[in-house]
């Protein structure tokens, strides 16, 4: 394709990066031609390399399914483009010599196994919680430095980073007028990737995890000391992502004195995110009286009796066997038996997915 028409089509997709549904496709076609690579593909990532999204075009699908299910930790242009400043250019020619990735496995067993024998990238978002970065491919290593340094690639840059800017402010806004409204009731909001990190959090979130020593934040993760309620906001979060339905689930004090939270959670509209990412939006309010779910809709969703619909209320609501049992009054050991009878009725080998088929209930 001519480069200029390629220009004129990367350019016009990139000032369509703030509309609700933006053109990501059409901006690594665009990149990819605009370089002249084979490939092109777009990769967040939380910190600690754990991958938020993959966008690819003319990769190839087992390509795509190796690198997300194992190269992704292995990936050689992590560690080097670490806190680089959105904008900036690598290159793999550049960045490693010929003897260092002749005896890399990712460069030998990988790029080069798929027909990338180099890498150009460009970090396009550098945060606190998650970075990202479009790259193109290519077949074959030449010096690149030119063609990144040229007038061509700095204006498809700073058109990228201005239209990320915009997209972001578009983002923050609406985030704005969100917390703003449910403020005035009492609630806070969050934005969370499926893996639990909080991106951001209202001055009414930070209040919550102030003020209830239960749900807190650990190292910018939602986290709650009791590890079956811990193990119940790691499921909600994940089916919210998933599933597109709204997730609402108690939040014991643990103890007395501690406030008790509802957190309802749902798949974030599609502005909020960068990329294909999937994100979910969680507000925080007091505690209701009254649990969610009740022991009615637990029966009938799921033909268990009472007591075994208590014990599954127990452990939607973050307690274990053992808190159920002591609160009831009876041994411990008859809680257990329940639990193996609610899982042969619900079709279940684990108590996380106890919680999950709870947390949907009508």
């Amino acid at each position: 394709m001519n480069r200029n028409l390629a220009l004129r089509r990367t350019l016009d997709a990139i000032a369509h990066l703030d509309d609700p549904q933006p053109p990501w496709r059409d901006l690594l076609q665009g990149m990819q031609q605009v370089i002249g690579g084979d490939s092109a593909t777009f990769i967040l990532l939380e910190r600690g390399s754990e991958l938020l999204s993959f966008q690819q075009v003319s990769v190839s699908p087992a390509a795509e399914r190796e690198y997300v299910q194992h190269f992704c930790a292995h990936d050689i242009l992590i560690p080097p483009t670490l806190g680089a400043a959105p904008g900036s250019w690598f290159d793999t020619h550049e960045l490693f010599s010929p003897a260092f990735l002749s005896k890399n496995l990712y460069y030998a067993d990988f790029m080069c196994r798929h027909g990338a024998r180099q890498m150009l990238a460009c970090i396009v978002d550098e945060g606190a919680q998650r970075r990202g970065g479009l790259t193109v491919q290519r077949s074959t290593a030449a010096h690149a430095r030119r063609l990144l340094d040229s007038t061509r690639i700095r204006r498809v840059t700073q058109a990228l980073r201005q239209g990320l800017a915009r997209r972001d402010g578009r983002a923050r806004l609406w985030l704005d007028g969100a917390e703003s409204a449910l403020a005035a009731f009492g609630e806070a909001v969050l934005l969370v990737t499926p893996a639990g990190t909080v991106l951001r959090a209202s001055a009414g979130a930070q209040e919550f995890f102030g003020a209830s020593r239960s749900l807190r934040l650990r190292s910018q993760r939602l986290w709650h000391p009791d590890a079956q309620t811990q193990q119940a906001l790691a499921a909600g979060l994940r089916l919210a992502a998933q599933s597109r339905q709204r997730i609402r689930l108690p939040i014991s004090g643990g103890s007395a004195g501690l406030q008790e939270l509802e957190l309802e959670m749902a798949r974030a509209a599609p502005q909020l995110s960068l990329g294909e990412e999937v994100l979910v939006l969680a507000r925080i309010r007091p505690g209701r009286s009254q649990a969610v779910p009740s022991i009615d809709s637990l029966c009938g969703a799921f033909g268990v009796t009472p007591a075994e619909a208590r014990v599954l209320a127990a452990l939607a609501a973050g307690q274990s066997p053992k808190q159920h049992a002591g609160a009831q009054g009876v041994s411990v050991h008859t809680v257990r038996s329940q639990l193996g009878s609610l899982m042969a009725k619900m079709g279940c080998t684990r108590q996380v997915d106890l919680v999950r088929k709870a947390l949907l209930a009508p």
